[in-house]
């Protein structure tokens, strides 16, 4: 059993036999039903990112400024207990063999991309892709699913996938045309370059983060739902997505000429339409 979870992100819990206590909501609860007030709480509880079970990367460095991330799997949300003075978001099981033994329990207090965030996630975060990098002797027996020049959808986070194209098989990150230190025996699956000029390194192969450019894909969220609000981009293939392009040239306020997505919002710099028949707005 696991007694003891140390705390991640540079915030300094202390906590005790933490995989047999219930999460703060289920205390409360159970208090009140005792006829015990519940705990004071200063502020309601949110909705955390990520559900129960759920497959994630723990920030597990001492130092507020640093990045040693773990994989893992949530385990409960709000922990709290008499050495916490305020809910914790998660409680997360790390892989046991990232430990070279039992799994243990990982206390992410803040529930932010700094301290805890999404396994399934393609990013050009080279300590976020470390944990999953596999090392030359392994390769040999793993079958990736796409080669060089294949179309896929990635997910850059959760309802968020975008198109692009695989510019690389067992790719390895470099600096000034140099592996980066560390990295001289160990690769990810794929490099993949997106439709909206960005590369992204694809952790591993699997249906969770890579599929195939027409797979089916989970709801993708739009900018709007993305900054809190409801509403969600439309399906592929719909016909509100059909009802026109998704990328077009426009001035920004600046009145310089922009990309825009208008599935996420995103505005990159770009050169002038080609022609004034070519659709252009003026504002953003």
């Amino acid at each position: 059993s696991v007694s003891r979870a140390s705390a991640s992100c540079g915030h300094p819990v202390a906590m005790a036999a933490a995989a047999a206590a219930p999460p703060a909501e289920s205390r409360a609860a159970a208090s009140a039903e005792e006829g015990e007030p519940p705990a004071k709480r200063q502020r309601p509880l949110a909705a955390p990112r990520f559900a129960v079970d759920e497959r994630v990367l723990c920030n597990v460095s001492r130092r507020r400024s640093g990045f040693i991330w773990k994989r893992g799997t949530i385990r409960t949300h709000w922990y709290q207990d008499a050495s916490t003075p305020e809910p914790i978001p998660y409680l997360v099981e790390l892989d046991s063999s990232q430990l070279g033994g039992e799994g243990k329990l990982c206390a992410a207090p803040a529930d932010d991309d700094e301290c805890i965030r999404l396994e399934a996630r393609a990013c050009l975060d080279v300590q976020a892709m470390k944990p999953f990098a596999v090392r030359l002797a392994d390769r040999a027996t793993a079958r990736l699913r796409f080669q060089e020049g294949d179309r896929v959808a990635v997910q850059l986070d959760v309802g968020n996938w975008e198109q692009g194209v695989v510019l690389e098989v067992w790719a390895v990150p470099e600096r000034k045309g140099k592996v980066m230190k560390g990295w001289e025996d160990l690769a990810v699956p794929y490099a993949v370059r997106l439709d909206i000029s960005q590369d992204v390194m694809v952790p591993f192969d699997g249906d969770a983060v890579v599929r195939p450019e027409h797979a089916p894909l989970p709801p993708q969220r739009s900018i709007e739902e993305l900054l809190g609000g409801t509403r969600r981009a439309p399906a592929r293939g719909s016909a509100e997505a059909a009802a026109g392009p998704r990328f077009s040239k426009r001035r920004d306020a600046a009145g310089a000429w922009v990309n825009v997505d208008a599935v996420t919002g995103f505005a990159r710099p770009c050169s002038p339409p080609s022609s004034d028949d070519e659709a252009a707005e003026d504002g953003a």
